[in-house]
């Protein structure tokens, strides 16, 4: 039921050993992951407030960066923010492009869309 291991930081990749308050050490990059999320303020986004309605399922998008926010977009358009816990994002923006698709849109009870998105290779 539970996670095997001796419950020590020795479990951890990374771990030297030489240091007994030394955690582990992660050695995946953030930036060369997928991921899936739902965007913020798609209610107030420039697509939506010039085209008047959500972008269609499977519309294929892109990550930018507003100078103030992470926004997907689509024909140049921004369609909603990113949670900000993808503001790493724009540090890793300096090596990767990232585009992705549509994944679900929905107006009931509220304007939303999630998107798949993934960096370019």
């Amino acid at each position: 039921m539970g996670s095997t291991g001796s419950g020590r930081f020795t479990d951890y990749q990374g771990y030297s050993g030489s240091n007994p308050k030394q955690g582990g050490e992660s050695k995946e990059n953030e930036c060369g992951k997928a991921f899936r999320t739902e965007l913020e303020d798609v209610d107030v986004s420039e697509y939506y407030d010039s085209i008047g309605q959500l972008p269609d399922m499977n519309t294929v998008i892109s990550i930018g960066f507003n100078g103030s926010r992470i926004i997907a977009i689509v024909d140049g358009l921004g369609i909603g923010n990113l949670p900000t816990k993808y503001n790493y994002l724009r540090k890793c923006m300096i090596e990767f492009n990232y585009s992705g698709i549509i994944s679900n849109t929905s107006s009931t009870p509220i304007n939303s869309i999630i998107i798949n998105v993934s960096p370019d290779e």
